[in-house]
């Protein structure tokens, strides 16, 4: 099936919820709605993208807001909120529930299959009396509602990003956020006006939908507002290092694509030239990954680079803060090795059963002597003694002079053995993210590949295939 009307009409018949879906969605939401108002007395509202019909079929996920005043202290909004959110799970007979945190605390759990989540917020009129991140999620629901006219167009923007792992604005998928495919869908009308518009996309692209720039001479002719070159630097100096710059219709100065990394963007604008170029449903619906050790192992014998992994007890810790803190590790490791001689290929992190990270090389092993070159011979001679007496055995190389000395770390797994035998203290200070180095400061394991046969973890064996653009 190559035409792509006929395939996103099949797609759409899959993924659309059917009326019963959205009835029993609704019907628990105000059965938990009515009872925070029996028993607390206190407004609940359904979020989320029930709340505006931009959600799969299949996903039973229930964002349920309770509102509290702008006098209540924000200590009491937690309190309370905790209270409430304990009372639905345990009125509905849920034992399976658990506080999670973002700006402030939350209940979290499953009631009759579906997903739901107690969150307290404070009730403002407008956007700039926020006190907390959750407070703008009313604005974004408004908005969303009032101007998304092709709800189809979220579902299928949804299914693809999900389909190629783009999908979810946790730090530790760094992708689209259910809100950025909505804000998407309004901007360019069409899953395929998505999809097209994507591949004039530069780095740091601003998108706006609601004008917050637009003057008044723009807005007496009735144009919308073209950015100049430094309203463009000012943004991206702003938003630095963020791929993609879209501006919450409700707040000019947030990104709602903060979260967005460099990977999940470049995936999804490749993965989109891919379907515009031959238009197939398997950019929709992908089988259940397998992972084949015996055929990863083989590969990597074949490319010939050396592959080290550094094992240790998994901290507890959320995700959002354990990624973040994981890919910080890493980078800093390939950081200090690279200064060392190194030559590093590719580094990544898992979490998912085992934790750690790993690093590809081209070598595991470097010469056990570094050249160094010294000043020229044109140089002050001051600057000549004090190299020629630092080095027992210096040469001319051209006009450099030019000496031997011994490396610290011949091996990768020496290095890592060295840099991470330590305290959690001195491990800290020299950079390793605290929740980190705790764990590794009560014990790790460095290995090479030929002894990674064990591993479970398929964040690891992923991280191998690299298999993104395929």
């Amino acid at each position: 099936m190559s035409d792509s009307s006929q395939i996103l009409k099949l797609v759409l018949e899959k993924i659309n919820p059917k009326e019963s879906e959205r009835k029993k969605s609704n019907y628990m939401f105000l059965e938990i709605q009515s009872f925070i108002r029996e028993k607390f007395s206190i407004q609940a509202d359904l979020m989320g993208s029930l709340a505006k019909d931009t959600f799969l079929a299949g996903d039973k996920d229930l964002d349920i807001f309770i509102f509290f005043g702008q006098n209540v202290a924000r200590e009491t909004l937690e309190r309370k909120g905790l209270e409430i959110g304990k009372a639905v799970f345990q009125k509905f007979k849920s034992k399976n529930y658990q506080i999670s945190y973002a700006e402030h605390p939350y209940t979290k759990g499953v009631i009759n299959s579906f997903r739901i989540e107690i969150v307290p917020a404070y009730e403002v009129e407008r956007a700039e009396l926020l006190q907390s991140a959750v407070d703008r999620t009313p604005f974004h629901k408004a908005f969303v509602n009032e101007h998304l006219k092709n709800t189809d167009a979220v579902r299928l923007l949804k299914k693809f990003l999900k389909a190629n792992g783009c999908y979810g604005s946790d730090l530790k998928t760094g992708g689209f956020s259910g809100y950025l495919c909505e804000l998407l869908a309004i901007k360019y009308g069409s899953f395929e006006n998505i999809l097209a518009a994507s591949q004039y996309w530069h780095y740091q692209e601003v998108l706006d939908v609601n004008d917050h720039f637009q003057t008044q001479d723009e807005k007496l002719a009735g144009k919308r507002h073209d950015f100049s070159k430094h309203e463009y630097a000012r943004l991206r100096k702003k938003f630095e290092n963020q791929p993609l710059i879209f501006l919450d219709p409700t707040d000019k100065n947030r990104n709602v694509a903060a979260v967005l990394s460099h990977k999940k963007i470049a995936a999804f604008v490749f993965k989109a030239r891919k379907f515009l170029k031959s238009p197939s449903i398997s950019y929709f619906f992908k089988p259940e990954e397998k992972i084949n050790t015996k055929k990863f192992a083989l590969h990597q014998k074949e490319k010939g680079t050396d592959l080290v992994i550094v094992i240790f007890k998994k901290p507890l810790a959320i995700d959002d803060i354990l990624y973040p803190q994981l890919r910080k590790f890493s980078s800093g490791m390939a950081k200090t090795m690279t200064s060392e001689g190194f030559d590093i290929v590719d580094v990544w992190e898992f979490a998912d059963v085992e934790c750690g990270i790993a690093v590809e090389l081209l070598s595991k092993n470097l010469p056990k002597y570094l050249s160094v070159r010294g000043p020229s011979v044109f140089n002050p001679a001051e600057h000549q003694d004090r190299f020629v007496s630092k080095y027992k055995k210096v040469w001319l190389e051209g006009t450099f002079l030019t000496a031997e000395t011994a490396r610290e770390h011949i091996d990768a797994i020496g290095f890592f053995q060295k840099h991470l035998k330590n305290s959690a203290k001195k491990l800290h200070d020299a950079g390793v993210p605290s929740t980190i180095a705790e764990s590794v400061s009560k014990g790790f394991k460095v290995f090479e590949f030929k002894k990674a046969g064990k591993i479970k973890s398929r964040e690891f064996w992923r991280g191998l295939q690299k298999d993104l653009l395929r």
